[in-house]
Parts: C-alpha cells; sequence; structure tokens
C-alpha cells in the first residue's frame, strides 16, 4: 500500500466475498496494525497518486486501521483510493483520523462496531501535555520580556544570537533542580509524542508531510535530551566525558541540522525498511504478540533517526570546532563554568568559548545570553547567579546563587537567593576545573555615619 509517499507492507489474514467486492483483515505486524479493506471487482479511474502504468488496471479501493500505541490506545486512519492489479499495490489518500481506547490483545480481537469511538485516555495525557506546554511557552514569554527591559534599562543591545539562546534556555521542560522520577514522567509524554509523530508518518504527505518528519526529529532529540539529562544528574561519567558529548550531541550549532537531513531521506529510509524481512514477521508478532512486537518495528525507525542525528551532530560539532579553533581538544577541556551550570545548561554554545593557552573561557556576551549575572556580596566576595526555572510559578525573585568567582574562574557553591548587588557580567570567565586563583572581592567606598571621639589630652 502506497499512503504519504511510503509503501507500506500489509499481511491479509482473511477475507470475505461480499457484493460487489471482497472484504479483508489485514496486519502490519511490525507496527501493531490492525484493519480492513475492500476491494472492488469493477475497474475504475485511476487515483491521482497512481502510475500512469496502471491506468487501465485500477480497482477501487478503501479502507480503515487502528495503529497500536505504546499507552493503553490506539490511532485510527480512515482512507480511499485504488488498487493497481499490475503492481500488487494500493495508492490511497487520507481520509479521517481518530483515536480509540484499545492495544495489546484487545486491539488484536477487535471485530470493530457501528457505533461511534472516542479515547478518553489519549484526550486526557494529550490535555496535559499541551496544557504543560504552553505553560512553559508563558514562562519563556515572560521571562524574555524580563531580559528585554533589563537591557533597556542597561542601554546593552541585544544580537538575535543571543535572544535565540535566552529564549531557548529558558523554553527547557524540566525545571531546575528537578528529581529523575520528574523527568522520567516528562519522558513518558516526550515517547507519547513521538508514537503520535511516527502514526502522523502515514497520515500526512506534501509540504505538511516534511514538517512532519522535521518535528518527529525534533521530538526525537528532545527524548535524547531528556535522557543525557537523567544521566548527568547520576554522576556516573567523568567532568570530561559529560562535556564532551554534551558538546557533540547537545550544542546550538547543530541543532536543526540533523533534523533536517533525516527528513531529507526519511520517506526512503521507510520504504526500504517496510520491504525487508520485516514484513514477513507476522509469525514472530503473533508468537510474542503485536504489542512486544511493535517495539521492534518502531524501534528500528527511531534508532535510523537518532543514528542519522547523532552521525550529523557529532560531524558537525567536529568540523566547527576544528574550523573555529583548529584543535579538536575545546570537545574535551574542561571548564569551569560549564561544571558550576551542570544540567540547568539546556545546550551548549561551541562558539562562545575562548581557547587560550590550552584552557576554555566563555566570552562575556555569551554568559549574558545564558542568564548569567554577577553578585557581589556585602563582604566583596563576588558570584555568579542565574535565573531558577521553575514548574509553573514565575516569580520575580528567581536569581540564585550558583558559583563563586576567583580571578577568571568559577567553582560551585550551594544554591541559595540573591542577597546582594546584581550587575551584568564584566569579564570572561572559565578556566580548568579546580584551577588556582584569589577569591575575587570587589569593596566598595566606605563613609562612616560620624566622626569618631576624640579625647583632647592625646592631642600634642
Amino acid at each position: 500500500m502506497h499512503v504519504a509517499g511510503v509503501w507500506w507492507n500489509i499481511s491479509p489474514t482473511h477475507y470475505f466475498q461480499v457484493e460487489k467486492g471482497r472484504l479483508c483483515h489485514f496486519v502490519i505486524p511490525q507496527y501493531n496494525v490492525h484493519g480492513i479493506y475492500f476491494l472492488g471487482t469493477e475497474r475504475v479511474s485511476p487515483s491521482s497518486n497512481t502510475p500512469t502504468s496502471c491506468a487501465e488496471d485500477s480497482f477501487s479501493l478503501s479502507y480503515y486501521f487502528y495503529h497500536g500505541s505504546i499507552g493503553y490506545y490506539a490511532f485510527y486512519d480512515e482512507g480511499a483510493g485504488t488498487y493497481c492489479s499490475q503492481d500488487k499495490t494500493g495508492y490511497v489518500f487520507l481520509v479521517g483520523l481518530g483515536s480509540y481506547d484499545s492495544n495489546g490483545a484487545s486491539l488484536a480481537d477487535d471485530r470493530a462496531t457501528s457505533e461511534y469511538r472516542r479515547s478518553y485516555w489519549y484526550g486526557f495525557v494529550g490535555s496535559i501535555w499541551i496544557a504543560y506546554r504552553c505553560s512553559v511557552m508563558r514562562r519563556s514569554y515572560v521571562l524574555c520580556q524580563r531580559y528585554g527591559r533589563r537591557c533597556d534599562r542597561t542601554s546593552e543591545p541585544i544580537r538575535l544570537k543571543d535572544a535565540v539562546v535566552y529564549a531557548q534556555e529558558s523554553m527547557r521542560l524540566s525545571a531546575h533542580g528537578a528529581t529523575n522520577y520528574q523527568r522520567a514522567a516528562l519522558l513518558y509524554l516526550l515517547i507519547e509524542g513521538v508514537m503520535s509523530e511516527l502514526f502522523m508518518l502515514i497520515a500526512t504527505d506534501g509540504t505538511m508531510g516534511r514538517v512532519q518528519y522535521i518535528s518527529l526529529g525534533y521530538n526525537l532529540a528532545g527524548v535524547m535530551a531528556m535522557l543525557f539529562e537523567m544521566l548527568e544528574t547520576m554522576h556516573w561519567t567523568s567532568e570530561n566525558v559529560r562535556c564532551l558529548f554534551k558538546r557533540l550531541l547537545f550544542n546550538y550549532e547543530t541543532v536543526l541540522l540533523g533534523e533536517l537531513i533525516c527528513a531529507s531521506v526519511l520517506q526512503h529510509y521507510l520504504t526500504a525498511l517496510n520491504r525487508s524481512s520485516l514484513k514477513n514477521t507476522r509469525p514472530n508478532a503473533e508468537a510474542v504478540s503485536y504489542y512486544v512486537w511493535s517495539l521492534v518495528g518502531h524501534g528500528a525507525i527511531v534508532l535510523g533517526c537518532v543514528l542519522v542525528l547523532v552521525s550529523v551532530r557529532t560531524v558537525g560539532a567536529l568540523g566547527f570546532v576544528r574550523w573555529r579553533y583548529g584543535s579538536s581538544a575545546v570537545l574535551t577541556a574542561s571548564c569551569s563554568v560549564d561544571t558550576t551550570l551542570g544540567v540547568r545548561c539546556k545546550l551548549m554554545i561551541l562558539g562562545g568559548y575562548v581557547w587560550e593557552s590550552g584552557e576554555l573561557y566563555y566570552e562575556i556576551r555569551t554568559l549574558r545570553s545564558l542568564g548569567i549575572m554577577r553578585m557581589v556580596a556585602e563582604d566583596g566576595r563576588e558570584y555568579i547567579a542565574l535565573r531558577k526555572m521553575y514548574w509553573l510559578a514565575i516569580p520575580k525573585d528567581d536569581l540564585v546563587v550558583i558559583g563563586v568567582v576567583s580571578n577568571q574562574r568559577v567553582a560551585p557553591c550551594e544554591e541559595r537567593p540573591c542577597a546582594g548587588e546584581v550587575a551584568l557580567i564584566d569579564q570572561r570567565l572559565g578556566g580548568k576545573v579546580g584551577g588556582t586563583g584569589n577569591q575575587r572581592r570587589l569593596a566598595g567606598n566606605k563613609v562612616a555615619i560620624g566622626p569618631s571621639s576624640l579625647s583632647l589630652s592625646q592631642v600634642p
């Protein structure tokens, strides 16, 4: 069956002769798809996406199927078109979409009904996800407004690059200080989103289909980022290894490059995958259940997309670093600012470093685009502060101290609310983690309230 520019294999299980045609039940075993198609016996005019060679050998074809998701619901797809007897392929277009609370064995044994079907679970989970996404957008809008006003007060010009970085950082899904249990809940919602994207691959064509492919890559990148964020908080790797993987795979310079390339080749990849030996795996699906076997089929699609994303981002990061700094050592070099930020930073800015004498420093503009501020305590000690991201709340006093400045180096400190004078960053920061340096103190002018007491007997 040819749908949305992709060839999909179908495996008929049994059929019935009816008036003017044949009614057949079919499955796509590797994707947990179950449906019925009606094939007419009289020749008709071919559908617009049918090859010209099939002009005299086309028969009417209509179908519907349910595509099981990862949760307890399935997507519904209804289409119509024509069947070509020469190449034994149906060329169809989408007619309707929907969802239904059924999956696993109940979906495989479904006998259909003439009544209206709906999915409460999909509506419930989808509403939660949309509501949270809207709250993230609202938080980003408010924080960007505050960022712009702050730049206006200090007459600081805003570059487009800096604005994009700040907006992206404010749109992170997880709050600062989130637990891995909370990230796991977000991960489930992301995976449900990926399953929706996988279903929409068969439901969209043309320009919208390309947009759908990009959206799939973007959501997969979100899953990768959430998994890496969970790994970061576990501290299973050294700081150099953590920075290496984050600079290679999660940076602003290659953030959409992999998604665009993935979108350009995904149709061909899906067709090749569906024509592979997976099309003959119905016995495997019946042996282990269609639900379990669908994890293999969907996993093959996801794995191919992830390999493209990882390969493109890795090659892109290596090429950019070699071109910008002339050395790949930047990728593994430690930076005290990166260590202090830790999981608070969504993506790395490869072009925001200064590579000097084998050490990495952040440029002043880069630090400001990340929202990092300078705080001077009453005793003159200097710290760096960052706006803390909460789940739903957007308090005005959201600046927290995260590190203490020693010359140009930064050392992590216990997170606490700002209690000093806050200003813009005025020097580049970085250097090796644990490097030596004197703690920077800024002493202000001190004026006594009144003269101290003076004894006249002490005057010469």
